[in-house]
């Protein structure tokens, strides 16, 4: 084994024990489940009141996993279990090769991993596809869902993101096409208007790491747009909603956030100054109060 090789993966190993450590301190247990489409890997944590069927969920976005949601999750308390799964073809929930990846796929799974779980309603937060997702289920099964929240919600779109606008008419995505530290680095910062401080050489291990992903990403990523688009269903959603945004959102336009509110009939927003797009992660702090009293207010109403 050579120096470098030896470097690499202590530096993998450290990431490990790192993101092991973060998900203990949210305390958040790992689980796995069997599901016809394949095996499907979640972090879960008891809710505080007696069960009841309900749940917490959250959704990641494309090419991103469960560990997006452990900070927030650390910051939260909920009367009811919270699930937070890698969706299949992310994280440790593998992709089978005849796997498809749109949003009508991906919500018929999730449905599945509940109905498996035995929870009969779902408290559904997602984040990018993640809400697409969501937002899919609650308009197809209103009675399955209890509330949303929708934080930078794909499936919405009132004008094209900077991403789009820049590297929509072709020559690569930079969110998908990662080759090393510097690249992984560049979509940090494009995702997040002030990144997480990450340790140059656990940035090297993240970096091996989504590119070894690299074609399965530009894949789900050819294959969500499909069907990305949720308007023609957001009259058909009846949860009471809470859309978050970024105001520095680079990769979904803040004015998605004004559309969602204007034709989910029951919702209000709140946009954040100075964030971007993965508010849970780079802002936790102010994102975890407002999902907080949300959820404070539906499980009031559910007494």
């Amino acid at each position: 084994m050579t120096f470098r090789a030896t470097l690499q993966g202590l530096a993998d190993r450290l990431l490990d024990a790192a993101m092991t450590a973060e998900r203990k301190q949210a305390r958040l247990e790992s689980g796995t489940i069997a599901l016809p489409s394949g095996p499907v890997a979640y972090f879960h944590r008891p809710g505080s009141a007696a069960p009841c069927g309900d749940a917490v969920v959250m959704l990641h976005g494309a090419a991103s996993d469960k560990s997006a949601w452990v900070r927030l999750a650390a910051r939260l308390r909920s009367p009811w279990p919270l699930l937070i799964p890698d969706l299949p073809g992310h994280g440790d929930s593998p992709a089978s090769p005849d796997m498809r990846f749109d949003i009508a796929a991906q919500a018929g799974r999730l449905l599945a991993f509940l109905d498996a779980l035995g929870i009969r309603r779902a408290h559904l937060v997602g984040n990018s596809m993640g809400g697409a997702i969501a937002l899919r289920v609650a308009a197809a099964h209103p009675a399955q869902v209890g509330s949303l929240i929708l934080i930078a919600s794909a499936g919405a779109e009132a004008r094209p993101g900077w991403l789009k606008t820049r590297y929509g008419g072709g020559g690569g995505n930079p969110m998908v096409d990662v080759d090393d530290a510097a690249a992984y680095r560049a979509m940090l910062r494009i995702g997040m208007e002030a990144p997480p401080h990450i340790p140059r050489f656990l940035v090297g291990a993240l970096a091996r790491r989504y590119r070894a992903r690299r074609e399965l990403n530009a894949r789900i990523e050819r294959e969500i747009y499909g069907d990305l688009d949720q308007t023609p269903v957001l009259d058909r959603v009846l949860a009471d909603t809470l859309v978050i945004w970024g105001a520095e959102d680079r990769v979904l336009h803040v004015d998605d956030a004004e559309l969602l509110r204007a034709r989910i009939r029951h919702s209000s927003k709140v946009v954040l100054p100075g964030v971007g797009h993965v508010p849970m992660v780079e802002a936790p702090a102010q994102v975890a109060p407002l999902c907080q009293q949300f959820l404070d207010r539906q499980a009031t109403a559910a007494h």
